[in-house]
């Protein structure tokens, strides 16, 4: 029988700040661009393409947030 794999969830840098701010990081997509084109943040990749086009992982979003609440 072949192993379920869950789908990545991709969601844009818009949403992924909605998401931070919701937990109490005030950032804005400026930011959040920067770092991860920096590699600052490990939840998502900036590949640069004539302009610059992110994939932030949502799960790896939510360990990221997970790992610095409390």
């Amino acid at each position: 029988m072949a192993e379920m794999i869950p789908k990545i969830r991709v969601i844009t840098v818009k949403r992924a700040c909605e998401i931070l701010e919701e937990h109490g990081m005030k950032t804005d997509p400026g930011k959040l661009g920067l770092g991860l084109q920096q590699r600052v943040y490990p939840f998502g990749v900036a590949i640069q393409s004539g302009r610059w086009i992110y994939e932030i992982y949502e799960n790896l979003l939510m360990d990221w947030i997970r790992e610095r609440a409390g």
